[in-house]
């Protein structure tokens, strides 16, 4: 009997242990998140945001819903943004989550955008963490002048395959905070991945002649 429990006990150890070994296998384990980073990516935005709001304005955030598919390093964003924000005093700041499969490309679907920006008032600033309004030509042309004042962050390449002058020119986009084309000796040494190394922002100048200039924070 002694030897019957002992062999039981032993099986489900072993038991345990492949159950374990096979969730952890199943497991996948990215990269660590730099908080201090995506902490400092939320102030700049904020920064930029509070920089464009008109006296009694509201703050509307665009982010990608983080329950369904967690993504920590939108929620450390998220969570420098708002608290950067609050600093400034007594500023109402909505939140829009988009649901989004995390493996699809980073972009506000077109029709949710332009409801936003079809419903802000002119004292509204739509910061948004998944790049500029993407819209078709149809869409453009029934917002019309565009209120609201609109800051995206460009994540990855994205400032790369868009032309954000052409967002500048239509109003809508105010300011994004881009990519910086990384030096090869930023490349080959990871210590030096800083904010200030990795991201600019850039604004939209409207010249003299009427035509749209980007300018850079690093120009």
């Amino acid at each position: 009997m002694r030897n019957r429990k002992s062999t039981d006990i032993v099986a489900l150890l072993i038991a345990s242990a492949a159950f374990a070994a096979i969730l952890l296998s199943s497991r996948e384990f990215g990269p660590p998140v730099d908080r201090k980073l995506h902490s400092e990516i939320g102030r700049a935005l904020a920064r930029e945001a509070l920089n464009a709001l008109r006296p009694g304005g509201q703050i509307t955030v665009i982010t990608r819903d983080t329950e369904a598919f967690p993504q920590p390093a939108l929620d450390i964003l998220l969570k420098s943004f708002q608290q950067e924000v609050r600093r400034s005093g007594e500023i109402h700041v909505e939140t829009q989550t988009i649901q989004l499969d995390p493996l699809r490309p980073v972009e506000v679907p077109p029709g949710d955008f332009y409801e936003l920006i079809r419903r802000s008032p002119a004292n509204r600033v739509i910061v948004s963490f998944l790049g500029p309004p993407v819209l078709g030509k149809e869409q453009r042309a029934a917002l019309g002048r565009v209120k609201p004042k609109i800051i995206a962050f460009c994540s990855g390449h994205l400032a790369e395959t868009l032309d954000l002058s052409e967002f500048f020119h239509a109003g809508l986009l105010h300011a994004a905070l881009v990519n910086r084309h990384a030096s090869r000796g930023a490349e080959d040494d990871p210590g030096s991945m800083t904010f200030g190394r990795l991201y600019t922002v850039v604004r939209g100048d409207l010249s003299t002649a009427g035509t749209i200039r980007t300018q850079r924070d690093d120009q």
